[in-house]
């Protein structure tokens, strides 16, 4: 049985080599083969745009207000140009009303954080076993 799978292995090889005798055929492969290489031409679009690159600092955005924004009222610059009718004591450069202003900031500040966590712990008690929940009340109150 093997050597009757052998020689049929072996006829179905020799079936599939490629036979070459016609004579017309050998030279139109040599005929191609002896042509040149094809050359390939590629025309470069002539450039019809312009790339303007504008260099934009790092912290531009912070340190370099446009002259139409008005800077943001939390980070006011201190005064340099004295009012002579201003409330300061001359050679101390102690402002009162700048003083009261900051202490009733952090008082309202205070109180507003206290509000805060007043809530959160409300929360916490109320829906402790709720999906989530564990994100808001996993700690300790701040």
């Amino acid at each position: 049985m093997s050597v009757s799978c052998l020689i049929v292995v072996c006829a179905l090889l020799g079936a599939q080599a490629p036979r070459v005798t016609d004579e017309a055929a050998l030279a139109r492969i040599k005929a191609a083969l002896q042509k040149p290489a094809p050359k390939l031409v590629i025309n470069a679009p002539k450039p019809d745009f312009r790339v303007n690159i504008d260099a934009i600092r790092p912290f531009a955005d912070i340190f370099e207000l446009p002259p139409w924004v008005t800077p943001p009222t939390g980070y006011e610059a201190p005064k340099t140009n004295r009012d002579p009718h201003d409330s300061t004591i001359v050679g101390v450069g102690f402002d009162p009303y700048a003083a009261g202003r900051g202490i009733s900031k952090a008082i309202r500040t205070r109180r507003a954080h206290a509000e805060v966590m007043e809530a959160i712990m409300e929360y916490c008690r109320l829906h402790r076993d709720e999906p989530g929940a564990a994100g808001v009340c996993g700690g300790p109150p701040r």
